[in-house]
């Protein structure tokens, strides 16, 4: 080992690309912009990854995001302001954070997403004309406080990225857009984020979470093709059969026999179920020994394929088994579960769990690229500190069956464990069932809030008044101090989650494995923040 190999990086991906070109997926059709184009018939065709995407799509739209501070910065005053300016950013855009969320989910169908950061000075909501740009306005803001944020981050889109730029080593640098209109666009890295589901050997073409389903889906497609074409075609064969005179005259270039073979030609290909079907033959039958026979000169008839219905072959029997691949592929197998006899509440649950697990990883990754990406070239437009660089993440929600939880419960009662009173335990239930909180005016008043403190502008500074305190005459007594006893303290637990679901991440909430958190919990057993 050498200074110079020590410091240096000597080998490479293995990434096969050549002069920008992507060539790791062996599948031509897979390929590029050929790539997008089979991946947006999947899910637009295909009611199977239509509907997985869908349920991801949905699941993932409706997680919160939110900022927090750096680890050990919660009460660093710098910091929380750091924190409100890119919550500010988020919601200051030309479009809405949860449509930017969705594009950014389009990296699961088609391997990856590549968004431009475009940015802008906030002058206000009207800024007036762009000086760089004659007869052009620069874009409105809800903020004039002169700092650069995101003016959008939209997405450049899959089916029209042509070829990347790699360093030596494999690096990504950029990418050459293709639009429909226009000439090639070249955009550095350090204008993108880019988005993956998954990044093997650095590949900025990700993998798409619907690739394992290829095969399925093309057979799934052929098969319901060949189904269609089936029931169409009356379920058979059509064989149509003719004198062998005519069959030879048409041969020898007789003009009315030949129009008339061609006519029976376009019959048999023809016939098929719609609104002409029918066909019109005469009726004039061969003559035998003994005078007419009851063979017609002219017939038709459909021969059954020999082995296909006999043998059991069916498509649909083809179709579901491709259809459950395609669903196991991404995990959401339990989809089909309600269209089988077979499943059980237990086995449901468990696949349930298992999806939402895959479903937080696409969420942290996304949050990563901001975080990583998005938020420290913002820091650095603005001249900040990048150790007062928040994060942002997903607030993910638990999801608690209630019907095992209250059984877990009901067994610890039985067992002899003494569980109530217990105020955190009670608060952590009614959180979990979605209990309304107590919202009653006299109730907040008897717990010692008054308005002041409830409202949303305050420190929410919970203690109630001191009944000793000297009051101004003609005011009235304060209430008695029940901070401490059971009401209070419910009182308290109850408004201080009703803080929580309307203030969010202004006042650091942080999640916790069990879903409650310390300040409510501070809260709860001290009645004050």
């Amino acid at each position: 080992m050498t200074a110079g190999l020590t410091w240096r990086e000597v080998g490479v991906t293995g990434l096969r690309q050549f002069a920008g070109w992507v060539r790791e997926e062996f599948l031509p059709q897979l390929v590029g912009r050929q790539a997008a184009r089979v991946y947006r018939e999947m899910g637009d065709n295909s009611p199977v990854i239509g509907g997985i995407l869908m349920a991801i799509n949905a699941t993932m739209r409706k997680v919160e995001w939110r900022v927090q501070p750096p680890d050990d910065m919660e009460n660093n005053p710098e910091a929380k302001e750091r924190v409100d300016f890119i919550e500010s950013c988020m919601h200051d855009m030309s479009h809405t954070w949860s449509e930017g969320i969705n594009e950014n989910l389009s990296m699961l169908q088609y391997g990856f997403a590549p968004h431009e950061l475009v940015y802008k000075r906030r002058l206000g909501r009207r800024p007036g004309a762009d000086p760089g740009r004659p007869g052009r306005t620069l874009p409105g803001s809800k903020y004039d406080d002169g700092l650069v944020g995101w003016r959008r981050i939209p997405i450049r889109g899959q089916d029209t990225v042509i070829k990347w730029f790699f360093d030596e080593n494999g690096t990504t640098k950029g990418v050459t857009q293709q639009p429909y209109v226009g000439p090639l666009t070249d955009i550095p890295i350090e204008k993108m984020l880019l988005f993956r589901p998954t990044a093997m050997k650095g590949n900025p073409e990700g993998r798409s979470i619907i690739r394992n389903s290829y095969v399925s889906w093309y057979y799934v497609k052929r098969l319901e093709q060949q189904e269609a074409i089936t029931y169409e075609r009356l379920g058979g064969l059509p064989v149509v059969r003719c004198p062998p005179q005519l069959l030879e005259a048409a041969k020898s270039g007789d003009a009315e026999s030949v129009a008339l073979v061609e006519s029976l030609k376009k019959i048999s290909r023809n016939v098929r179920i719609d609104e002409q079907m029918g066909i019109l033959l005469p009726s004039t039958v061969y003559e035998g020994a003994n005078g007419p026979s009851q063979v017609y000169q002219y017939n038709i008839e459909f021969l059954a394929p020999q082995g296909a219905r006999g043998a059991g072959v069916s498509p649909d029997v083809a179709i579901q088994r491709h259809s459950v691949n395609m669903m196991i592929s991404v995990l959401a197998d339990f989809l089909m579960m309600g269209h089988e006899v077979r499943g059980t509440q237990g086995l449901s649950t468990n696949k349930v769990d298992l999806f939402f697990q895959a479903i937080e990883g696409f969420l942290n990754s996304i949050g990563d690229v901001y975080s990583r990406f998005g938020v420290p070239r913002l820091f650095d437009l603005n001249g900040w500190d990048q150790k007062l660089a928040p994060k942002i993440v997903p607030d993910l929600a638990q999801r608690i069956d209630l019907d095992v939880l209250s059984n877990f419960v009901l067994r610890l009662s039985q067992a002899g464990m003494p569980l109530f009173p217990n105020d955190e335990l009670q608060s952590y239930l009614a959180d979990a069932a979605g209990l309304p909180d107590v919202q009653d005016p006299l109730a907040m008043e008897a717990a010692g809030l008054t308005p002041d403190l409830i409202g949303h502008e305050t420190d929410l500074t919970l203690n109630p008044p001191d009944p000793g305190a000297r009051r101004l005459p003609g005011a009235k007594a304060p209430p008695p101090d029940i901070a401490n006893t059971p009401l209070g303290k419910m009182l308290l637990a109850s408004l201080a989650r009703r803080v929580i679901k309307m203030q969010g991440p202004r006042f650091g909430i942080g999640k916790r494995p069990h879903g409650r958190n310390t300040r409510a919990r501070r809260i709860a057993n001290y009645g004050s923040l």
